[in-house]
């Protein structure tokens, strides 16, 4: 999409929508941060598949309006791309969040590790980082905006995995291979502190059948390893949603 048209987030907006109604914050950056007029092209997306474009009609003090001038697209989720990251401070976790929405993470899960720095995920944690995932979204013109689950631990993970619930999975680990040429299907994407995770951890991991693969022979930072991994999945799955 080209640069000049930004993005605005409209939970509400549905396919049949011939007007946009742009309330609250999304109308204060229209209006006040990037001081755009009428008949300028917009861009809105409900974050659950749907962009569509539109012309602004009205910039007024509260509210602004526009008409819904083409769909660009509609598509429902056919792959599910998680990311479990453990627990980092805040600057770094919410960087890793903005990343992986950028490269299409379609769900983030807060991972309470036993090397956690950060022990602890509140309502306002989930609620600051989503905030960066919708900037994220909205500033990389994607139409999915990964959802915010609760946190878990890692055995806790591990037994969603052995349930089935994320199809393959995937454990950051510098000492093992690189992910396989190919990846079909869901996939999660399991990253621990910047301390590792430990070995009962990992072995815990490898009981539930999780695929310890590599970033390559750096060790990175947490929230580097989350954004490769991401991307890794997604280069192997052939850039589907």
């Amino acid at each position: 999409m080209p640069a000049h048209r930004f993005t605005f987030y409209l939970p509400s907006l549905s396919p049949d929508l011939r007007e946009l109604a742009i309330e609250g914050d999304e109308h204060h950056h229209l209006a006040r941060v990037l001081r755009l007029t009428p008949r300028e092209t917009i861009a809105a997306t409900n974050g659950r598949g749907l962009l569509v474009e539109g012309e602004l009609v009205a910039v007024g003090k509260t509210r602004s309006t526009a008409q819904v001038t083409r769909m660009v697209s509609n598509e429902a989720l056919s792959t599910r791309t998680v990311l479990a990251l453990s627990l980092l401070p805040r600057a770094h976790f919410e960087q890793a969040v903005s990343q992986c929405t950028e490269v299409g993470a379609t769900a983030i899960v807060p991972l309470i590790a036993e090397k956690c720095h950060v022990k602890s995920w509140s309502k306002a944690s989930a609620a600051r980082a989503e905030r960066v995932a919708v900037a994220a979204m909205k500033q990389s013109g994607r139409s999915w905006l990964p959802t915010m689950e609760a946190a878990r631990t890692v055995d806790a993970i591990a037994r969603e995995i052995e349930a089935g619930k994320y199809g393959r999975a995937f454990v950051g680990d510098m000492g093992a291979s690189t992910m396989p040429d190919h990846v079909a299907g869901h996939a999660v994407v399991v990253v621990g502190p910047e301390a590792g995770l430990t070995d009962e951890e990992l072995t815990r991991l490898d009981k539930a059948r999780a695929a310890r693969v590599s970033c390559g022979v750096s060790r990175l930072r947490a929230e580097t390893a989350a954004v490769l991994l991401v991307s890794a999945v997604f280069d192997r799955r052939g850039r589907t949603p």
